[in-house]
């Protein structure tokens, strides 16, 4: 296969081949993954959970028990088929396997992708989109989670978790999980993902919405060069130092540029100023009838292009959106934290797979993962054919 994505189609056994078994053996070495089990070892969780997100609309505890004993599965990936398990010990290998396995297997499947594309396509990547999406659980059987709401009604709310994801337009990046009352402030989630993320993406520029409003924040991304867009609550005060006169009355499509402006941001509680200088575009939708401060630490673009930057953070909420229809994040397959961690990352590493075939084939998300299924039950076909010395060509013409 070519180490760039290229202008054309590709096969579910393409996406196969990619999967790299033996760095994954070696990862359950290092990780110990396997100690004390006979059956679910950490390749086949991981490989029944991806296998489960893209055969199954609804995936399920006992989904996965049907799916293990199944000759299907088990000839797709040469385990043995006189082994059996029950769905309650699925639950329970979810809830105490080594969360490191997942987490480094889903880093080295992103390692691997990421460097499918050419270099001209990993430079569009350098925009990371970063943001948050709550998941609840109506009958409150998670272990520990979130409530919303005023404190006198909290105790009927259901529990949440909150994903906070960092999407650089392709893939999804680093993913973290709060359960902590106090990971309703997005200052408390996206912030520490944004300076994770920075370590490993270096002249990235970071997207989010106005839900981080931390002065901190913005003074720690400024101080270690982490350059970012972002919105500024309209009360915000700010003091400027200097107004880039040729901006005024430019517009980008329906949305006009007020001022730009190089300013120092108002500390809260407090008649002071940051020292750190930003930058804060005001902007105006004729749509929608409102004004915006756009702030950024950017000061080498137009403004027009500051503003399309922040568009593309609309990128991870259709992202989202995916993960959640096809791919059954808004369920919770475990009820343990720790098996709710390792369905999020075997979860963006089927994102992964469904993405690359997507690109590769040209589709949309609902079309690449029922192709993917139908090519999956193809391809078990052609093999069980084979193993029986028969022809497959004679099957699929």
């Amino acid at each position: 296969m070519s180490k760039t994505i290229k202008d054309t189609n590709i096969k579910v056994k393409d996406i196969l081949a990619l999967i790299p078994n033996d760095k994954l053996g070696k990862i359950a070495k290092d990780t110990n993954v396997n100690y004390y089990t006979k059956i679910l070892d950490g390749r086949s969780l991981l490989y029944l959970i991806l296998y489960s997100l893209i055969e199954q609309k609804r995936n399920s505890l006992r989904t996965m028990e049907d799916i293990f004993n199944s000759y299907q599965f088990k000839f797709l990936f040469n385990l043995d088929t006189s082994k059996t398990i029950k769905y309650n010990s699925i639950s329970e290998r979810l809830s105490i396997i080594d969360i490191n396995f997942f987490e480094q297997s889903y880093q080295l499947f992103y390692d691997i992708f990421s460097k499918l594309y050419t270099s001209k396509e990993q430079e569009k990547h350098k925009l990371i989109r970063v943001d948050s999406s709550m998941v609840a659980e109506a009958a409150n059987k998670i272990e520990e989670g979130m409530k919303v709401g005023k404190k006198g009604k909290q105790k009927s709310r259901p529990k949440q978790i909150k994903y906070t994801i960092a999407f650089d337009g392709t893939l999804p990046c680093i993913p973290d999980l709060y359960t902590k009352q106090e990971a309703l402030s997005e200052d408390k989630t996206i912030a520490p993902v944004v300076f994770k993320n920075s370590l490993k993406q270096q002249n990235a520029i970071f997207i989010f919405d106005k839900g981080v409003q931390k002065r901190s924040s913005f003074t720690k991304m400024e101080n270690t060069k982490i350059s970012f867009v972002t919105k500024l609550k309209l009360d915000s005060r700010y003091k400027v130092i200097e107004e880039f006169e040729y901006c005024k009355n430019e517009s980008e499509n329906y949305i006009k540029i007020i001022s730009d402006q190089k300013v120092n941001i108002g500390k809260p509680n407090s008649s002071k100023y940051l020292e750190e200088k930003f930058r804060i575009i005001v902007t105006y939708n004729e749509r929608t009838d409102k004004k915006d401060l756009i702030l950024t630490n950017i000061f080498n673009k137009t403004p027009q292009e500051i503003i399309i930057i922040y568009k593309k953070r609309w990128d991870i909420e259709v992202f989202f959106r995916f993960l959640k229809q096809e791919l059954n994040f808004n369920h919770f397959t475990s009820t343990s934290i720790n098996g709710i961690k390792v369905m999020m990352y075997v979860t963006l590493i089927a994102a992964m797979l469904v993405m690359i075939y997507k690109k590769w084939n040209k589709l949309g998300y609902k079309t690449a993962v029922r192709r993917i299924a139908l090519e999956l039950n193809d391809l078990i076909t052609a093999m069980i054919v084979v193993h029986c010395g028969g022809d497959p060509s004679l099957v699929f013409r």
